[in-house]
């Protein structure tokens, strides 16, 4: 009875090993492109509902992650902090002195700043129009973020008071031939000067530019060149506190409140609330996934790094509670590190496998998985993903996250297969300077798994 016990258990697994073969033997082929030939991929694609391994790939190499960072960033903060967490945004008022009291909400809108300062009595007159930027430190960097990704929008200099990002948005429109375009800017202030150099349609094959003159470390906004067609980008602005409280003190102005002047210092311990905006947790999540905004990622760091209960947080906090978090939940290299929450820092090195970790916890808890489904752009649809994996299998069928630096181009996420099964998966690829034959290649994997 034992030996046809043992006969019929090595059955199982030999029927298991050949079937298994036909699926490694695809993958193997994949790993065969020629992209190979100069870069490199660690793979791990994982059964979720089977909770089996379907293929490895140097795994436990350890790489960049760029933007798939945010995976774990964010699945750290809904655990940690809770999915009922709010960033909170206050205006308070202590006598004739008013205080904006930040937290690095990376949401904040200027219908939210109109919403804060309709609070103020009418007719009021401010002596000081106080900006509390207590909460962090004035690193307003990650170690190692590059210093000529500055003045687009994807880092901004990170502050407890962000308006809009941090940014100002520039739409160009042509106008005659060879007259200035049109320009419009959002939100409006004077903290910041237009210089219109461009003209519209001129036939020159000048290229049309819209620059911060970010080396100047000044807000001049320069158009040049040859406007021909409607054009719109994101400046950063510095210091973003400062621009926040500039805006403010110009709509109380314009609200018929007087305003002495603008200063920085910590709201007093005694102090009368006028008004708060609350940010959910769950929207900075979903923004960090969705349209891999780097500054709500680094929001929940920053967040994270409170819980250490010191003030102002500074900004390796937040990094030490993940990496914690990680070492705590997960199975973690010992040469492994995390140095920011969005995964700009080069000095970022997590494997495949980690982040395999994080997506089974995702999946294994069920409020958290929906906010993540949420959050995570869809192949063809939304988000990073809307204009991948069109005419393939993959197509509408995969959730995942993206992250694209130069020399690296990651993806993890979620799809469902031809069984219905929900199959997990991690790509980090690195070793080509474009990302266009590395996403190609991707998309092949994705289709596979979703055949």
């Amino acid at each position: 009875m034992k030996n046809r016990f043992l006969l019929s258990i090595l059955c199982v697994l030999y029927i298991f090993a050949v079937s298994a073969q036909p699926l490694r033997d695809g993958f193997e082929t994949l790993l065969g492109d020629d992209i190979f030939l100069q870069s490199d991929v660690s793979l791990v694609v994982y059964d979720l509902d089977a909770d089996s391994l379907l293929f490895s790939h140097r795994e436990h190499k350890l790489c960049r992650p760029a933007s798939v960072l945010k995976v774990v960033t964010a699945l750290a903060a809904l655990e940690r902090l809770g999915c009922d967490y709010t960033v909170d945004t206050r205006l308070l008022r202590k006598g004739n002195n008013l205080y904006l009291q930040g937290s690095v909400d990376p949401l904040f809108s200027y219908d939210d700043l109109k919403t804060l300062l309709s609070a103020v009595p009418q007719g009021m007159v401010a002596d000081t129009l106080f900006a509390d930027c207590s909460f962090m430190d004035s690193v307003y960097w990650g170690p190692g973020w590059a210093w000529d990704d500055t003045p687009w929008e994807f880092q901004p200099y990170i502050s407890p008071l962000m308006l809009c990002g941090g940014c100002v948005e520039v739409k160009a429109t042509p106008a005659g031939k060879g007259v200035p375009p049109r320009v419009e800017c959002y939100p409006p202030s004077n903290f910041y000067t237009v210089v219109n150099e461009a003209v519209s349609k001129s036939g020159t094959d000048e290229k049309f530019t819209i620059l911060r003159d970010w080396l100047d470390g000044t807000n001049v906004i320069r158009l040049r060149g040859n406007c021909r067609a409607a054009k719109s980008e994101k400046m950063n602005m510095f210091p973003s506190q400062n621009f926040f409280v500039a805006v403010a003190a110009e709509q109380l102005s314009a609200a018929g409140v007087q305003v002495g002047c603008t200063s920085f210092a910590a709201t007093p311990a005694v102090c009368d609330t006028l008004a708060v905006v609350r940010r959910p947790i769950r929207d900075i999540v979903v923004e960090a996934l969705m349209e891999s905004n780097n500054l709500c990622a680094e929001s929940l760091s920053y967040h994270l790094g409170a819980l250490y209960g010191k003030r102002p947080v500074r900004q390796d906090m937040g990094p030490k509670i993940i990496k914690g978090y990680m070492n705590y939940t997960f199975d973690m290299p010992e040469r492994s590190d995390v140095r920011d929450g969005s995964g700009l820092s080069p000095y970022t090195l997590l494997s495949a496998d980690i982040i395999m970790q994080a997506l089974r916890r995702v999946y294994a808890v069920p409020g958290i998985y929906d906010i993540f489904m949420q959050g995570l752009p869809q192949s063809g649809i939304s988000g990073t993903m809307k204009h991948r994996t069109k005419n393939t299998a993959a197509f509408k069928r995969v959730f995942a996250k993206t992250g694209t630096v130069t020399g690296v181009c990651t993806l993890a996420g979620y799809a469902k297969a031809s069984n219905g099964h929900t199959i997990a998966f991690v790509m980090l690829n690195d070793g080509l300077p474009k990302a266009t034959p590395v996403r190609v290649w991707q998309d092949k994997v994705c289709d596979y798994i979703c055949r």
